[in-house]
């Protein structure tokens, strides 16, 4: 891998878009906001604002990953490591919490069921694992094709199948057939070709302007949220049940405004720089290395509805204790992740030593 995989801004990028995930869940799973909405107090304004600003997050996580790849060598052992990491996660977790006898938690139904434990990536137990697993398996296949085209042609392309997976959608007044919302293993790939692209040749009116990338996100950001809210009251007010097809979609991950938000904040932080030897950036390494780990953790089936009500989250309530719940669901949450994760790649490390220590004295011996 190159030296700038290692960079400290990605891994911020990494260790806030992480955090945004946790706030969509909160947002969503732990049933805060609604979309549409006939909420428009001062509350719900102002958290579809935070939710206007963090929708972008999974996006600028592949992002991310589309950048390094297109440069980096396949390697089946990152695709063994991935699966391992996930199946601990999925039977360790559903396994404790049933004997410990957690709240919420039952034993399997059935079988159905209990197989998604046992093979989470084929049965989309976790949706973002199984579409970026997918994209990493096609990822070679992607970067040589890619490498291949000269710019203009590469440009091209992005823009014709941007229209189809992304501009198409957010213009047209109904739901296209076959439009996963961004969550399949096809807008993965639109985005490892857009990262490509950046990787390859940049984005010139974003390169090294960051005021341009804050405008491009916080523009963007204000844009899901003056559309979703727009459209909502208007539905509503109005009775064109019609016009809430427009609220809906802004928080679609291939919605239009997700996407160019998503790249704002990704060249913010591909802009940044830090000092690759202070305690910042080698905290940003650290952390950034166990994210995955707090996703697969909080979002585990047997957790990803339960948390909200083990950490007494409520639906109700004046903004300020709403905000307050937030930020102590996000700490706690992410601080238990990577405690968990932490503690899941010592044991990795103790039972790799123990081994290689094993089958060097046999090895001796012989």
């Amino acid at each position: 891998m190159s030296d700038i995989r290692r960079k400290s801004n990605f891994e911020w990028l990494r260790v806030l878009a992480m955090g945004m995930v946790i706030t969509l869940h909160f947002m969503f799973k732990g049933g805060i906001i609604v979309n549409p909405t006939e909420d428009f107090g001062l509350r719900s304004v102002v958290l579809w604002l935070v939710t206007s600003f963090c929708i972008c997050a999974v996006n600028a996580y592949v992002l991310i990953s589309g950048y390094f790849l297109v440069e980096a060598e396949f390697k089946i052992s990152r695709l063994a490591a991935l699966i391992i990491q996930v199946l601990e996660y999925s039977l360790i977790v559903y396994v404790l919490l049933v004997v410990i006898g957690v709240d919420g938690v039952t034993p399997a139904a059935n079988l159905h069921e209990l197989l998604g434990y046992i093979f989470p990536i084929g049965t989309g137990e976790y949706w973002f694992v199984t579409a970026y697993f997918c994209m990493y398996l096609v990822s070679p296949m992607l970067a040589q094709g890619i490498k291949k085209l000269d710019r203009k042609t590469l440009r091209i392309l992005i823009v014709v199948l941007l229209f189809f997976t992304c501009i198409e959608k957010s213009i047209l007044p109904m739901l296209l057939p076959g439009d996963a919302y961004g969550y399949d293993f096809i807008w993965f790939m639109m985005l490892f070709v857009i990262a490509a692209y950046i990787r390859l040749y940049g984005i010139e009116f974003l390169e090294g302007h960051t005021g341009r990338a804050w405008m491009l996100y916080a523009g963007s950001a204000l844009l899901i949220w003056i559309i979703g809210l727009g459209f909502s009251y208007a539905g509503y007010t109005t009775g064109i049940k019609a016009l809430l097809h427009y609220s809906d979609i802004v928080f679609h991950y291939n919605y239009i405004f997700v996407l160019t938000s998503s790249v704002g904040l990704f060249y913010i932080f591909r802009n940044a720089s830090f000092n690759e030897d202070g305690i910042p950036a080698r905290a940003a390494r650290i952390l950034g290395h166990l994210t995955l780990g707090v996703y697969l953790l909080h979002e585990h089936p047997c957790v990803r509805y339960n948390w909200p009500k083990w950490l007494g989250v409520r639906t109700d309530g004046n903004l300020g204790a709403t905000l307050v719940s937030w930020l102590m669901c996000v700490v706690i949450i992410y601080a238990v992740g990577l405690l968990v994760e932490y503690l899941r790649t010592v044991i990795h490390s103790y039972i790799a030593s123990a081994w290689n220590s094993n089958h060097g004295q046999k090895k001796t011996s012989n």
